[in-house]
């Protein structure tokens, strides 16, 4: 289900401080990627030219409409994603803080997926003359963009073999340790507990399956005891049991 456009939807506020507002948690993405030195740091800082409190559900662009600025997400949770004109769509992968969608966007003309918010967010825009001065000036951080990039290409490769050859069962919960290992990495969660604002409906996408399937899995878990979900909050009760059923 497609939400509101980005005009109905955004709050735009001014920037927040250099480095602890909208570039830190993007700063600390790259930086493990690749040393970062004060002026990287500062370039950074510069790089998003506002801020917008975005609401769940949100269409941040759409696919066919001109590639005239990146997203960043500084909280909350956004995807990628398809859609058919039947108005079934697929989640390509998922947005957390720190990640900017798109680096290599020197290089679109135009958007062949759309951006939304699943969560509430908030979100800064990136130029993209911005950005291709930054790759083109600061090579330690067009280093680290191409190795975030590397490692956001090599999950989709993982999901894709899951969508080709998983049964839905693995599908999520490769799902719910992917959230859970990313924003503890992030230190937004604990190593088995940490935030899901996740609809069924968003789920569903991610796994391409139904959410009358969604439902039957999710309650197939809960009986087993292997993981806990009340409201938005995931727990993961048996690691050692859920990574068999994932097929690791």
């Amino acid at each position: 289900m497609i939400g509101p456009t980005t005009n109905q939807a955004m709050g735009q506020r001014p920037p927040t401080g250099p480095l602890d507002g909208m570039a830190g948690p993007l700063s600390r993405r790259l930086g493990v990627h690749a040393p970062l030195s004060g002026d990287d740091l500062a370039a950074l800082s510069r790089l998003a030219v506002r801020e917008t409190v975005v609401v769940a559900h949100t269409d941040l662009v759409r696919q066919g409409e001109p590639a005239e600025n990146a997203f960043l997400v500084v909280e909350g949770i956004a995807a990628s994603y398809v859609q058919r004109a039947s108005g079934a769509r697929q989640i390509l992968a998922l947005l957390l803080p720190g990640d900017l969608c798109d680096p290599d966007l020197a290089h679109l003309e135009h958007w062949d997926h759309g951006i939304a918010t699943l969560s509430h967010c908030r979100i800064a825009r990136v130029p993209r003359a911005a950005l291709e001065e930054l790759i083109a000036t600061r090579p330690a951080v067009a280093l680290a963009l191409r190795r975030t990039k590397l490692e956001a290409e090599a999950r989709s490769r993982a999901w894709l073999a899951a969508l080709g050859i998983g049964h839905a069962t693995e599908r999520l919960l490769r799902l719910f340790r992917e959230i859970i290992d990313r924003m503890h990495a992030l230190g937004l969660a604990d190593r088995n507990e940490g935030p899901l604002p996740l609809t069924q409906v968003d789920m569903a996408e991610c796994i391409g399956t139904s959410t009358v399937h969604v439902n039957r899995v999710l309650q197939e878990l809960r009986r087993s005891g292997m993981v806990e979900l009340k409201g938005s909050r995931l727990r993961l009760l048996d690691r050692a049991g859920l990574d068999t059923l994932a097929g690791e």
